[in-house]
């Protein structure tokens, strides 16, 4: 499998995406504000390619479910081409590790996981909320 899949943009249902790490309920709050003022999906989230682990955008995953999204633009990564790295001194791990204690239900603290994608990032999109219903 390459790195990526081209950075095709596929919509990903939300019941099917994991959470890697925890989040801020602040910031859901703000974002879901601003994607329903803007009417506009801008960004896709980041999976990886076998579990839906959700790499960057868990704010984009929870502001999904708080708006009843049925599904979201999402790039898939083969988690084992992508730079992993902790924001905290006390953490150490790998995608495997990572992989692991979120497919057990045991994410790592908000600013925990850090990711550099191999080819640079995440594409920008413009998809109209509704047809996300």
């Amino acid at each position: 499998m390459s790195a990526t899949s081209s950075l095709v943009i596929e919509f990903v249902p939300v019941e099917r995406l994991r959470h890697i790490e925890g989040f801020s309920k602040r910031r859901v709050e703000w974002l879901t504000r601003k994607i329903v003022d803007e009417g506009l999906w801008t960004k896709p989230v980041a999976l990886d390619a076998d579990h839906d682990l959700v790499l960057d955008g868990q704010h984009r995953m929870e502001a999904a479910r708080t708006l009843g999204l049925r599904r979201i633009p999402a790039v898939r990564y083969a988690y084992s081409d992508v730079e992993v790295w902790s924001l905290r001194p006390n953490h150490a791990f790998d995608w495997q590790r990572v992989t692991e204690r979120a497919l057990a239900g045991q994410p790592y603290p908000y600013k925990t996981v850090k990711h550099a994608f191999p080819d640079g990032g995440l594409p920008a999109c413009a998809i109209a909320l509704e047809s996300l219903r």
